[in-house]
């Protein structure tokens, strides 16, 4: 059994270059930074990030989620027909190549997969070629299919939490009231590879409790599957690490449900069916909840009476190296009281080779940022504010 196992291991590691994902996960990343870098700078004059952003930002993270949830997968030793695959796969290709990562939900993507199965059945003696996406006995698969959605929600969830929250970027939208405001986007695409056991193949097992869940082949195969996970929210009503974490742990609580519905489905088949209905729905819950509740909210990110709210900041920027964040409010330049750009800007001629904040910071405490203003430097130092008037303000020096 070892001797075919790490075998196998090599060999499923391998075919991960075969799916056609693996390279549309890099089109579709940077095709997706291309439309932002165009957004920014019809906004802000200037981009925020290369077009490499997107995936320099997620691939990482989805590649490691996904190395330690192949731990899992493999001692758990879930078996999935390759079929089901096939399917999953076909749908997330089509919904990373039409950008639209916010359908790339394990809750959406599977749910579909399994709608259109019974479809897929019925058309397939008219369409040979449909017989390739529909496994021999899918009520058998079922228990295995809910445990994989289970462990691919609770990936999300994680990835929501310390990817998406982290790497939001900046924009201009129209609120409710037809009012220009300044608002943050999470537009993430990951690629996570997991080892899956598929059936018929050499190895053969000596234990009794491994695979798990068997679909009644007497061997497996290994194969290196890369899932594609996608989120997209827009916040304008707070601060946007703090809502996308929000969503993120919602989403986690929402693993946890569907993996004790997965637990059942493995003595009462027909709880799969249940289960697959409430991450959906659980899964649409959680978007409409946040996104009808940051449209009742005011927008976070607009003119106040004092001071200067922070949209946006630039990498490497002298804004950046003074470690101003998102969401903190300037209220003195140079020691001159600003509450509009252009006041700020004119504080800064006082002083060009030399620059004094006084901040709130996001924990509503004040702090003192200071920097010396280098020949060279952006002239706007890297700030972006939530004024229509910002693309327009004057320069330094």
């Amino acid at each position: 059994m070892w001797s075919n196992l790490f075998s196998e291991l090599l060999f499923g590691l391998g075919k991960l270059f075969l799916n056609p994902f693996t390279y549309i996960f890099f089109i579709a990343s940077i095709l997706c930074g291309y439309l932002r870098v165009k957004r920014e700078r019809k906004h802000f004059s200037v981009r925020n990030y290369n077009v490499t952003f997107e995936w320099k930002t997620s691939i990482w993270s989805g590649l490691l989620i996904g190395a330690i949830f192949s731990v899992i997968t493999l001692v758990a030793g879930i078996s999935i027909p390759i079929e089901m695959v096939y399917l999953v796969s076909v749908f997330t290709i089509v919904f990373a190549l039409i950008l639209q990562f916010r359908w790339m939900s394990p809750a959406y993507l599977f749910g579909l997969a399994l709608v259109a199965l019974p479809l897929i059945n019925r058309g397939k003696d008219s369409l040979p070629l449909l017989d390739h996406f529909v496994p021999n006995d899918m009520s058998a698969m079922l228990p295995a299919i809910t445990i994989l959605l289970a462990v691919l929600l609770l990936a999300e969830g994680i990835l929501v939490q310390r990817n998406a929250a982290n790497h939001t970027t900046p924009l201009f939208i129209e609120s409710k009231r037809g009012k220009r405001v300044g608002a943050h986007e999470a537009n993430k695409l990951w690629m996570v590879p997991l080892f899956l056991l598929i059936p018929n193949g050499p190895i053969i097992s000596d234990y009794s409790w491994w695979p798990t869940i068997t679909l009644g082949h007497s061997g497996y195969s290994i194969l290196f599957v890369p899932f594609g996970i996608g989120f997209y929210q827009l916040v304008q009503g707070m601060l946007p690490k703090e809502s996308v974490k929000l969503v993120g742990k919602q989403i986690v609580s929402l693993a946890i449900l569907v993996s004790i519905g997965a637990i059942i489905s493995y003595f009462v088949g027909f709880v799969a069916f249940i289960t697959v209905a409430i991450a959906v729905v659980g899964r649409e819950a959680i978007n409409y909840i946040h996104k009808n509740r940051d449209f009742n909210t005011p927008s976070y990110f607009t003119t106040k009476a004092v001071g200067l709210t922070v949209l946006g900041i630039l990498p490497n920027s002298v804004a950046d190296k003074m470690n101003i964040k998102v969401g903190e409010s300037i209220t003195k330049v140079n020691g001159q009281n600003v509450s509009t750009v252009n006041e700020f800007y004119e504080a800064l001629q006082i002083n060009r080779a030399y620059c004094k904040l006084e901040v709130i910071d996001l924990n509503a405490e004040i702090r003192i940022a200071q920097s010396s203003v280098y020949e060279g430097e952006h002239h706007e130092l890297g700030f972006l504010f939530p004024e229509e008037e910002s693309k327009y303000s004057g320069q330094v020096g």
